[in-house]
């Protein structure tokens, strides 16, 4: 909220479960049921920011008091979630879904459906979380993202978005080529249903400045 309030009342707050291999093998914590942690945690933590007083006992957690700082609105809260039940966590509780690796077959066939159902009457943020690089040399990039991504094909949260968007592997969900080539690619993609852009920028200095341009133009 002191955040929140710095930036007048700009701030996206973004949660995730993260992974396995990392809640348990890094930090030595239990993944148990991460669906259902992730409702309790919202469940707790949403009336906290809307500045309501909290009394919130679940199975794995317990909250009670309130937040007393004084903010122009509670900041907006995304939910990293891309499987069936994550989404309708993020579309009951939440204000919305940040995506990766999903490409525009996912967002239109899978996260837009499931997180609007679950929203009811309210219109759920969906923010995509892609790589871009305009660029003369589309096969090399695809490549140094297969060789360098390629990894997260392996988990599963990520190998059940990319089966979705019918996806090998994240170079294939990635917004690369010409600027045609790559504004075509990012039409599909709100087209599909995201109502926001985060880029990672990918390539040399001059095909990351070609890459701002056009999106910059594109967002004018």
């Amino acid at each position: 909220m002191t955040v929140q309030e710095a930036v007048g009342g700009r701030l996206s707050l973004g949660l995730g479960v993260s992974h396995r291999h990392i809640i348990e093998e890094q930090y030595g914590l239990s993944f148990d049921r991460p669906v259902r942690h992730l409702r309790e945690y919202l469940s707790a933590l949403v009336p906290l920011l809307k500045g309501e007083t909290v009394t919130y006992k679940g199975e794995t957690l317990q909250a009670a008091g309130a937040v007393d700082i004084a903010a122009a609105a509670r900041p907006s809260v995304l939910v990293g979630a891309l499987g069936p039940a994550m989404l309708r966590v993020a579309g009951e509780l939440a204000d919305g879904t940040i995506t990766t690796w999903a490409n525009a077959a996912a967002l239109s066939d899978h996260v837009v459906p499931a997180i609007t159902r679950a929203a009811g009457r309210r219109t759920p943020r969906v923010v995509a979380s892609t790589v871009v690089c305009v660029t003369s040399h589309e096969d090399d990039r695809r490549h140094w993202v297969a060789e360098n991504f390629g990894m997260v094909a392996q988990l599963p949260s990520y190998r059940a978005v990319l089966d979705r968007g019918r996806a090998a592997g994240p170079q294939d969900t990635v917004v690369i080529g010409d600027e045609i080539v790559v504004e075509r690619q990012v039409r599909r993609l709100f087209d599909a249903g995201a109502t926001e852009l985060v880029v990672m920028l990918l390539g040399s200095e001059d095909e990351q400045t070609r890459s701002t341009a056009l999106l910059a133009d594109l967002a004018g």
